[in-house]
C-alpha cells in the first residue's frame, strides 16, 4: 500500500515541486521562485491529501505556515502588493490554497474521528480569518466560520481536541472572537475567549503561555466589565502589569468611579491599542457604564438631601454631576451653580432615555417636571437581574 502511494501520480508530482522548492532556497536563494513553487507544492499536497486520512495533517499544517512566512518576508521586500494574471494579489492566491485544505478537512467522510482530517481544521480557519482580516474581507471569514458552525465545531472541547493541535484551537478561537466582536455578539465573544482560557490551563508552564494569556485577556477584561460588570482579582492583575496600568489603573477606575474626564482620557490615550485589538466600539459603548455609575452616586447623594422624596431626582442635579465629572476639578462643580453648564437639561435627558432602554436604569422620565422617577426597587439593577 504504502510503496503504491509514494508511486501514485498526485506524490510524484509532490516530490517533484519539493525538489524545486529546495533549489529555489538554497541554490537560486530566490524569494520570488521560492514563493511561486510553494504555492504550487502546497496545492499539490491538498490534492494529495484528499484520499488520506489526518496522518498527512501535520505536513498539510507545516507547509502552510512555510508559504505564510514565504509571503510574510516576501512582502517585506516590495512597497506594493503584487498581482498576478487573473488579478489576484499574493495574498489572496495564499488564501485560496489554504482555503482549500480547509475545505479538504471540512468535508472529510470519514465516521472515525481518530484518523479523521477535521480534527486540524481550526488551524486553516484561523490562518483564513487573520487573512481576511488583512484583506479586509470579513464576510468572507464569517462565510468559512458558518461553514464550520454546521459543523458542530464552532466552539471545540477539551475533549474533543487532540493535544497536539490545541494550539491551533487557541488561535482559531481568538480570531474567531474578533469577528463575534465585529457583529456586537459580546455575549459569544466571551464565550470563545473563556474556552481558549480553557485551553490555556491545560498547559503544565503558565508561564510558557503567559503571552498568549495576556493576549486574550486583552479582549475578555473589557468583555467581562461589559457584560458583567466583574474584573480581575488583585493577585491576577499583578502577573500582567500592562494590562494593570491600561484596564484597573485607568479604563476600568474611571468606569467604576463614573470619572468621564478620566474615561475619556483612557480612551484617547490608548485608542491605537483599542482599535488593533479590534475593541474600540466595545471600549466607547462602556461609556454607558461611566454615565450610569455617575448617576448612581450623583443620586445617592441627592437622596441624602431630598429624604422626602429620593426616588424623585431633577434633571439639574445630574446636570451638576455631568458637569463636574467632564472636567474633573472641584472648583468647577461649586462654579457651575453660578455659571452656564456646557451641558443641557435635554442632553441629560437624552442619556437617561438611553440608560433606561438599555435596562441600566429602571424608571421613567418626566420631562414636563425635569426630572426622573427611580424605581423604589433596584434602580440601578446588577446585569444578572436584567432580562436578555
Amino acid at each position: 500500500m504504502w510503496i503504491s502511494m509514494w508511486c501514485s501520480k498526485s506524490f510524484s508530482r509532490l516530490f517533484g515541486h519539493t525538489s524545486k522548492v529546495m533549489r529555489a532556497v538554497y541554490v537560486a536563494n530566490d524569494i520570488d521562485a521560492t514563493f511561486t513553487e510553494l504555492l504550487e507544492l502546497v496545492a499539490h499536497l491538498n490534492r494529495a491529501a484528499e484520499s488520506q486520512t489526518n496522518w498527512i495533517c501535520p505536513a498539510m499544517i507545516n507547509s502552510s505556515n512555510e508559504l505564510i512566512s514565504v509571503y510574510q518576508v516576501r512582502s517585506k521586500q516590495r512597497s506594493e502588493e503584487e498581482y498576478d494574471g487573473s488579478g489576484s494579489s499574493s495574498l489572496e492566491r495564499v488564501a485560496n490554497t489554504i482555503n482549500r485544505a480547509f475545505k479538504i478537512c471540512l468535508t472529510d467522510k470519514n465516521q472515525d474521528m481518530a484518523s479523521s482530517k477535521k480534527a486540524c481544521i481550526h488551524f486553516f480557519l484561523a490562518s483564513l480569518i487573520k487573512i481576511y482580516f488583512k484583506l479586509n474581507r470579513l464576510e468572507l471569514a464569517k462565510s468559512m466560520e458558518k461553514a464550520l458552525i454546521g459543523t458542530g465545531s464552532a466552539i471545540p472541547t477539551i475533549v474533543n481536541s487532540p493535544v497536539q493541535y490545541r494550539k491551533h484551537v487557541i488561535t482559531y478561537l481568538y480570531y474567531s472572537a474578533l469577528l463575534s466582536l465585529d457583529n456586537s455578539e459580546y455575549a459569544l465573544a466571551e464565550a470563545k475567549l473563556l474556552t481558549a482560557m480553557e485551553f490555556l490551563s491545560c498547559y503544565d508552564r503558565p508561564e510558557k503561555v503567559s503571552a498568549q494569556a495576556e493576549k486574550l485577556l486583552m479582549l475578555l477584561l473589557p468583555l467581562k466589565m461589559h457584560n458583567h460588570r466583574t474584573t480581575l482579582p488583585d493577585e491576577v492583575w499583578d502577573k500582567f502589569p500592562r494590562l494593570k496600568f491600561v484596564y484597573k489603573e485607568n479604563l476600568f477606575d474611571a468606569v467604576r468611579s463614573g470619572n468621564l474626564q478620566k474615561y475619556e482620557t483612557s480612551l484617547s490615550r490608548f485608542q491605537t491599542l483599542f482599535l488593533k485589538r479590534h475593541i474600540y466600539l466595545l471600549v466607547v459603548q462602556m461609556k454607558a457604564l461611566c454615565l450610569c455609575n455617575l448617576f448612581r452616586r450623583a443620586c445617592s447623594i441627592y437622596a441624602s438631601v431630598a429624604p422626602k422624596t429620593p426616588h424623585i431626582v431633577p434633571f439639574s442635579a445630574l446636570q451638576v454631576a455631568v458637569e463636574f465629572s467632564n472636567r474633573g476639578d472641584e472648583k468647577s462643580g461649586h462654579e457651575s451653580a453660578d455659571k452656564d453648564l456646557s451641558v443641557t437639561s435635554e442632553e441629560v435627558e437624552c442619556v437617561l432615555a438611553n440608560l433606561i432602554a438599555g435596562k441600566l436604569i429602571k424608571g421613567y422620565l418626566s420631562h414636563g417636571n425635569h426630572c426622573i422617577v427611580l424605581s423604589k426597587t433596584e434602580p440601578f439593577p446588577k446585569p444578572d437581574s436584567v432580562s436578555k
